[in-house]
């Protein structure tokens, strides 16, 4: 039950943080398609040894079929950002306390 409350979660966030990255480098791309690609990429990350690799295999295929836009520079860079705004978001909360 616990493995599956850590893959909802991390496809809710992770799929809002997409999103935001999304409208930030100009991919198209709607909330649901970027839960669905965090949420797959979270499940796949659930696979011991490779689950990290098989992770991003998922996220960027799921990306690609679902925006058709490059992998290079668009999907990477998107990745990046919503990395970049994920640190900052997590840098603020834990300056809050």
């Amino acid at each position: 039950m616990g493995e599956l409350l850590v893959v909802v979660l991390d496809a809710l966030v992770g799929g809002v943080v997409l999103w935001l990255a999304a409208k930030i480098t100009f991919v198209d791309l709607t909330l649901s398609e970027t839960v669905i690609a965090a949420g797959g990429a979270a499940a796949a990350a659930l696979v011991p040894t490779i689950g990290w690799l098989l992770s991003l295999v998922v996220l960027f295929v799921l990306l690609k079929k679902f925006s058709r836009a490059n992998i290079w520079p668009d999907i990477i860079l998107m990745v990046i950002v919503s990395r970049l705004v994920s640190f900052v978001a997590l840098a603020a909360l834990g300056g809050l306390r």
